[in-house]
């Protein structure tokens, strides 16, 4: 917004650079001298006084005769110089035509204020009660964006919810729309920065918009969740889903081993972590016989989706918090 402002207040400027300098100006030669007519006669009575004058000193001008057409000269000079300027000054005076620009300028941004918009100067997180992606475009058609708008106008009423944030976050997800989920996890982090639960979903999401890199935010959020919560368990699924996409089988192995006595033995998460465990082992095992190029091999694989662990990003016991018993 403030970009936008200066901007205008520039363009006012230029705009007050070629209004005021004629209303304000001096009056022009023109009217301080005469018209250009009134300027072109005297110069021409100006040369002949002076060779009137040159004909009287090289004696062929009698005196009388000398004074005679001075005289003349002289009138007809007193004549040009009184004569009525050839057009009257119009412009305003100097104060009122200062004013009437600088209302200009106040008149233009008045209206702007009254018949612009100029709530969408506002970015969305600004604003600390409004959704962080509120101006995302969603078709407002859609059953999905309707929910979505509800949602934020009750988040708008009820800053405080955290559920409501989370859901928020997860419609976004849902919606594919990955800036507006990091822009709300990222909101979450700020006032909860020691809450596991949203360490490992917002660190999942950027993962999950980066195609599975976990480069950067997503590796500092998961070091930052183990540290206040070393068993949890979407954070070690992830720990070793981001070792086994950059190569690092045998930290993926420990975290992954480290994930299988936390979750249920009968449940579906357990058998991921078992594949998951499988593939990596299988993946150290030819990486030690062959120098690493099973290692890059395997990594390569699975970051372009061939082959992967079973918890891709967005999909990695989502809901699992601490033991699963």
């Amino acid at each position: 917004m403030t970009l936008f402002w200066l901007l205008a207040a520039g363009m006012v400027a230029v705009a007050l650079l070629f209004v005021l300098p004629p209303l304000l100006a001096p009056e022009a030669a023109g009217r301080r001298g005469g018209s250009p007519q009134a300027q072109a006669s005297l110069a021409v009575l100006r040369e002949q006084l002076a060779q009137l004058q040159a004909d009287h000193a090289s004696g062929r001008l009698a005196p009388d005769h000398y004074a005679q057409a001075r005289t003349e000269i002289e009138r007809r000079a007193l004549r040009e110089g009184c004569a009525a300027p050839d057009r009257l000054d119009t412009r305003p005076a100097p104060l009122w035509a200062l004013a009437v620009a600088l209302g200009l300028g106040a008149i233009s941004v008045g209206l702007y204020a009254a018949l612009g918009n100029p709530a969408a100067l506002t970015p969305a997180d600004a604003d600390p009660h409004a959704s962080p992606s509120a101006s995302a475009g969603h078709d407002p058609g859609d059953p999905m964006a309707e929910r979505l708008a509800g949602l934020i106008q009750h988040l708008q009423a009820h800053p405080d919810d955290t559920e409501g944030w989370t859901t928020l976050a997860h419609t976004y997800a849902t919606l594919g729309d990955f800036a507006g989920g990091a822009a709300t996890w990222a909101r979450m982090g700020a006032r909860a920065p020691q809450d596991p639960g949203v360490l490992a979903d917002w660190a999942d999401l950027l993962a999950t918009a980066a195609d599975g890199d976990f480069s950067g935010e997503p590796d500092r959020l998961i070091g930052r969740l183990l540290a206040l919560a070393p068993d949890d368990v979407k954070g070690l699924a992830l720990a070793g889903t981001s070792a086994f996409f950059r190569g690092d089988f045998h930290g993926a192995i420990d975290a992954w081993e480290r994930l299988l006595p936390l979750v249920d033995p009968d449940g579906p998460v357990h058998e991921q972590v078992q594949a998951s465990l499988a593939q990596a082992r299988r993946a150290a095992e030819g990486a030690a016989t062959d120098g690493g190029a099973a290692d890059r091999a395997a990594a390569d694989r699975a970051a372009a989706g061939a082959e992967g662990p079973a918890f891709p990003p967005g999909a990695r016991a989502s809901g699992g918090r601490g033991r699963q018993d």
